[in-house]
């Protein structure tokens, strides 16, 4: 499932930066460094929460700074 989560999260990643690719991107790496500003980063934690029907509260998007939290996450509030 965590697979999953990753790879769509990744093409919405691809989606909020016009095209960009983020397949060989780490899951460690800040979304800040993955040339992500805060608006960017609102709207990919806006697209998640409308493709997986989950909320993110402003404390939690506070702390999901890189793609394998927001993935760790996602898997958390889908297994619940």
């Amino acid at each position: 499932m965590k697979a999953e989560i990753e790879k769509k999260i990744r093409e919405l990643l691809s989606e909020v930066k016009d095209g960009l690719n983020y397949d060989n991107t780490s899951l460690d790496r800040e979304l800040g460094n993955a040339g992500l500003d805060s608006l960017d980063v609102a709207t990919l934690l806006l697209s998640v929460q409308e493709h997986y029907d989950v909320t993110i509260d402003d404390d939690d998007a506070e702390q999901l700074d890189t793609i394998g939290k927001l993935v760790d996450y996602i898997a958390e509030r889908k297994a619940a």
